[in-house]
C-alpha cells in the first residue's frame, strides 16, 4: 500500500475535541450497557459456564465425525441443547483416523440450584436429556456417556479472581515500561487508551449478550497488547521527530508523527482484522466468541493508539508549555522597596577633663591678669607689684 497519509496535510490534533467527544459518547453507552446488564440480569456481563460452574459431559460416538462435519455439526448441536433451555458449551475432540469422535458439553447449573445436592442432581438430569436429544440425529446414532464432572463455584471465583490479576498485572508492568522507556506522561496516556479498548470490549459484549468464557480473557490481554504496542510505535516516530524537529511545537511534531505512522497502523489493522473475519466467519463455534473479541478489541486499539493517546499526550504538552509561556510573559514581581537607612548618629566628643580652676585670692594677695600675649608671671611677682603700686598711692596723697 502506498504511503498515502505522509504526504497529506491533515490536522489530526487540532481537531483533537472531535475525537473526544466521540470516545466520550462511547464510553458513556458502554457503561450504560453494562448498568443495564447488572440490573436486568444481575450480571455485569453474560458469564459463561467457567466462571459460574457447572457440568462437564463426554459423549462418544461409535463412527468418527469426518473433519468437514464438525462444524456445521457443533452448531446443530448447541441450538439443540438450547431448546431445551440449557447454556452448553460444545466441542468436538477425540484423536482417531478419518475424525473425531468425542462430543464435550459443557453445561450451565439452573438458578434454582444453589446447593451441591441441588447441582449433581441438576447435572445428572442434564446429561439424560441432552443424551435423548444427540440420540436422535443419525449422524450420532449410537451416541453414549462415558464422563460426567460438575465445577463448583470455588473454581469459577478462582478463575475470575486470576482475571482480573492478569489484567491489572498486565497494566502495571506496561505503565512501568513505558514510563521508564519515555516519560510519565506518555505512560499515563497510554494506559489512558489501554482503558478505553478494555471498557468499549466489555461494553460490547454487555449489548450483544455474548457468553463470556475463559479465552475472553485471553482475549482481553491480546487486546492490551496489541493496543500498547501500536502505541509505542507512535510515541517512538514522536520522540525521533522531536529531537529532529527543534523549531517546532509538539503538537505540530506529534502531527506529523502520526501521518508518517498511519499507513503502517493502517496496514497492520487491516492484515489483523481479514485474518479475524476469515475465521469468524469459517472458524467454527467454538471460537466464535473468541474471534468476535479480538475483532472487537483490535478495531478499537487502532483507534485509539491515534486518537486517544497522542490526542491527550499533545494536549497535555501543550497545556504544559501555553503555562511555561505565561510565567515567562509574566512580569518579575517588584521587591518590596527597601528602608532607607538612617545616618548613623555622629559621635560624640569626649568631654575633656577640665583643669582645676585656682581658687580667688582675697583682692591684695589676688594676682592681675596677665596680659594678652605675655607670659603669665608668678603669683609672687605679681602680688609684689600690686604692693608697690598702693605704695605709690599712698605717698601721692600726702
Amino acid at each position: 500500500m502506498p504511503d498515502f497519509f505522509r504526504t497529506r496535510n491533515w490536522d489530526l490534533i487540532g481537531r483533537r475535541r472531535y475525537w473526544y467527544a466521540l470516545s466520550a459518547v462511547t464510553i458513556a453507552a458502554c457503561i450504560y450497557f453494562l448498568v443495564n446488564s447488572k440490573v436486568q440480569t444481575g450480571r455485569v456481563l453474560n458469564l459463561g459456564i467457567d466462571f459460574t460452574g457447572g457440568g462437564l459431559l463426554t459423549y462418544q460416538v461409535p463412527r468418527p465425525i469426518p473433519a468437514g462435519q464438525q462444524a456445521p455439526l457443533t452448531t446443530e448441536i448447541r441450538g439443540a441443547i438450547e431448546q431445551l433451555e440449557i447454556r452448553n458449551f460444545v466441542q468436538i475432540a477425540g484423536a482417531t483416523v478419518g475424525g473425531k469422535n468425542l462430543i464435550l458439553v459443557r453445561t450451565q447449573f439452573p438458578k434454582t440450584a444453589e446447593t451441591d445436592a441441588q447441582r449433581n442432581a441438576a447435572v445428572n438430569e442434564q446429561s439424560e436429556v441432552i443424551l435423548a436429544a444427540l440420540a436422535k440425529d443419525p449422524r450420532l446414532k449410537g451416541v453414549r456417556l462415558i464422563g460426567q464432572d460438575v465445577v463448583g463455584s470455588v473454581v469459577s471465583h478462582e478463575l475470575i479472581s486470576k482475571a482480573l490479576w492478569a489484567v491489572a498485572l498486565g497494566s502495571v508492568f506496561i505503565l512501568f515500561w513505558i514510563m521508564v522507556r519515555y516519560d510519565f506522561k506518555f505512560s499515563v496516556t497510554a494506559i489512558a487508551a489501554l482503558l478505553h479498548d478494555v471498557v468499549v470490549l466489555l461494553g460490547a459484549f454487555a449489548l450483544l449478550q455474548t457468553q463470556v468464557e475463559s479465552p475472553f480473557v485471553a482475549a482481553i490481554l491480546t487486546v492490551v497488547g496489541y493496543s500498547v504496542h501500536d502505541t509505542i510505535v507512535l510515541f517512538d516516530r514522536v520522540r525521533e521527530n522531536l529531537r529532529l524537529r527543534k523549531g517546532a511545537t509538539f503538537a505540530e511534531t506529534a502531527n506529523i508523527s502520526l501521518l508518517e505512522t498511519m499507513t503502517r497502523s493502517v496496514n497492520t489493522l487491516l492484515t489483523i482484522e481479514f485474518t479475524l473475519l476469515a475465521l469468524f466467519f469459517f472458524g467454527g463455534a467454538t471460537i466464535h466468541d473468541f474471534v468476535l473479541a479480538l475483532l472487537i478489541g483490535v478495531t478499537t486499539g487502532g483507534y485509539s493508539s491515534i486518537f486517544i493517546a497522542s490526542q491527550l499526550l499533545a494536549g497535555w504538552k501543550e497545556r504544559e508549555a501555553r503555562r511555561y509561556a505565561v510565567m515567562r510573559a509574566a512580569p518579575a514581581p517588584t521587591p518590596p522597596p527597601r528602608r532607607k537607612a538612617e545616618p548613623a548618629p555622629e559621635p560624640r566628643p569626649a568631654p575633656q577633663a577640665q583643669a582645676p580652676q585656682p581658687a580667688p585670692a582675697a583682692e591684695d594677695s589676688a594676682p592681675a591678669a596677665a596680659p594678652s600675649g605675655e607670659p603669665a608671671q608668678p603669683a609672687r611677682a605679681k602680688s609684689k607689684r600690686k604692693a608697690g603700686a598702693k605704695g605709690r598711692k599712698r605717698k601721692k596723697r600726702f
